[in-house]
């Protein structure tokens, strides 16, 4: 079991990150950021912050080095992960700006 915890940035292992970035992705299935947007920006502001979590756990899970995931995976996931998260968040910005909420 110390292997699974082996792995560490700043000294917290990525398989805590992993499970942390995984229990926020489910939160954000369940707390909509959507209300009062309509149509592409009601599509981002409900998914794409859950679905950057996913990317991030999944980069964080590539670093424990738990799985057979060859290690250059984490970098493109971590790097689409923080993308769709940068997406989410023009669009959040946006729409706030849009209704006057800003």
């Amino acid at each position: 079991m110390a292997d699974l915890f082996a792995e560490r940035i700043y000294g917290v292992p990525w398989l805590v990150l992993a499970a942390g970035a995984a229990a926020l992705a489910v939160v954000y299935l369940v707390i909509p950021a959507s209300a009062g947007a309509s149509g592409l920006n009601w599509f981002v502001l409900r998914w794409f912050h859950s679905i950057a979590w996913t990317f991030l756990a999944l980069a964080a899970f590539v670093r424990a080095k738990v799985s057979d995931t060859p290690l250059e995976w984490a970098a493109p996931l971590g790097a689409t992960g923080g993308l769709v998260y940068v997406a989410f968040m023009i669009t959040s910005v946006a729409t706030q700006s849009g209704s006057g909420g800003g």
